[in-house]
């Protein structure tokens, strides 16, 4: 099977390494920069441009007639919606299968204040959000982690929320959940895990907890969302209270807990693909990630210089 990821110089990617390898694909990434560890550890590797450049998915796209791809694993925030739109036109015309949620559910996670609207429609406790400088947290509509977020008390006379929400500040222990659905949108694997430790918005430690309030929850975002692959949740706990902010549909670099809590996803996936029954495992609770760091050493005339 031909599978192309993309973001091979990201953590995501690299902390799935593991996981790809298990499995008897060959793999192509692509990334917009050659000067990044992933691309000595695919098959095959391509430089392609920004999704802000316009001939973006007209290169993706050669790329993916070129090496008959079968599959396709989004996981890059800027490229998400652009996927989405384009599923069916890539299974159509060359039956690859992009792995990632119908444009409608892109478009809830993708903007905040469409996640905060959904919630409130749900019955999903979630912090108070306005359009106006109402709160003290002050956040891009569209953004990943902690990029843009701004307190209320250190903004200039001339800030504008163009673009932005405020909302109300929450405490507490921060989950993340991992969650993994079928191409039915049916939950097969719904996987909390405390961070225990965050560096620039990203998991460097966790444990895996069961939390029957928040699967609850979980279950009923899957269910009004219908959600297609892996995607993944963030909420804070603080005693009772829960407040979920997040909804992101794709992978996140800390699944890896979640992998290594039951198994491999990517060889469930791999069964929806081929239409087969997948048995889910038993989920392992307790079970604890700590993050390191592992340098590349590369040789100049190593790097990938252009696009094949």
């Amino acid at each position: 099977m031909n599978v192309l990821v993309e973001g091979i110089g990201s953590m995501v990617f690299n902390t799935q390494l593991k996981y790809y390898k298990e499995m008897n694909w060959n793999i192509v990434g692509i990334d917009v920069d050659d000067k990044s560890a992933g691309f000595n550890n695919v098959s095959k590797s391509y430089i392609v441009p920004k999704y802000s450049d316009i001939n973006c998915f007209k290169i993706i796209e050669e790329i993916i007639n070129k090496e008959e791809i079968d599959l396709v694993f989004p996981s890059v925030n800027e490229g998400l919606l652009e996927w989405s739109k384009r599923k069916r036109y890539f299974y159509d015309k060359y039956k690859t299968k992009v792995i990632i949620s119908h444009e409608t559910a892109i478009n809830i996670c993708f903007d905040k204040w469409n996640t905060y609207n959904f919630f409130v429609d749900s019955n999903i406790p979630t912090p108070k959000t306005s359009l106006s400088l109402e709160y003290d947290l002050i956040k891009p509509r569209v953004g990943r982690g902690s990029a843009g977020i701004v307190y209320k008390e250190k903004l200039s006379d001339n800030f504008s929320m163009e673009d932005k929400i405020s909302q109300e500040i929450v405490t507490g222990d921060e989950y993340t959940i991992d969650i993994l659905c079928d191409f039915n949108s049916k939950p097969i694997y719904i996987v909390p895990r405390k961070r225990l430790g965050v560096t620039t918005g990203l998991s460097v430690k966790g444990v895996t907890i069961y939390d029957e309030k928040i699967v609850h929850y979980c279950r009923i975002i899957v269910e009004k969302l219908k959600p297609i692959g892996i995607i993944n949740i963030q909420c804070f706990k603080d005693g009772d209270n829960i407040s979920f902010i997040e909804i992101n549909p794709r992978i996140a670099g800390g699944s890896s807990l979640a992998f290594a809590s039951t198994e491999n996803w990517f060889k469930a996936i791999e069964c929806f693909v081929q239409g087969k029954i997948y048995e889910p495992k038993e989920i392992i609770y307790g079970r604890y990630m700590f993050r390191t760091y592992e340098d590349v050493i590369i040789d100049e005339e190593d790097l990938r210089k252009e696009m094949e």
